[in-house]
């Protein structure tokens, strides 16, 4: 189990690299202790997965991916052996039709993508304020 003062671990699965680079500029900006990995699809999500001896603490899942799309990487991750890794979906479609889907597939949360840095640097505080302080997380090896 991942106690308060372990770092998450997060695999961030997001192919737009202005994005991530926003990702990488506010994780810095909120100074907050906590790890990510980025991927830029689901298949190389799974890929990570597959070939690392550690995995994840928390996926953060875009839904609107090449190949793959994020509904379909929660299926596969659903019926895997990190079927208890929680998942943060984020996307800038923020239908009602596709968030009842995604909690029926199984995802943890529903996340509205920021796309102001202010909120971004907000997302991190709360994202890894509440996953790492509050949360125990699953050991999934």
């Amino acid at each position: 189990m991942n106690g308060p003062s372990l770092a998450p671990l997060i695999l961030v699965v997001e192919d737009d690299r202005d994005y991530i680079d926003l990702l990488e500029r506010g994780h810095k900006r909120s100074q907050i202790s906590c790890e990510f990995k980025f991927v830029e699809t689901a298949e190389s999500a799974l890929d990570f997965l597959n070939t690392h001896s550690f995995s994840p603490n928390i996926i953060l899942l875009d839904y609107d991916l090449p190949g793959m799309d994020g509904l379909q990487m929660v299926d596969e991750l659903k019926k895997s052996v990190w079927k208890a890794i929680p998942i943060l979906m984020f996307s800038i479609h923020n239908n009602p039709k596709l968030i009842e889907e995604a909690y029926r597939r199984g995802i943890n949360a529903f996340i509205p993508k920021p796309e102001e840095y202010g909120s971004i640097v907000e997302l991190w505080n709360t994202v890894c304020s509440f996953w790492g302080n509050y949360v125990s997380l699953p050991n999934v090896a």
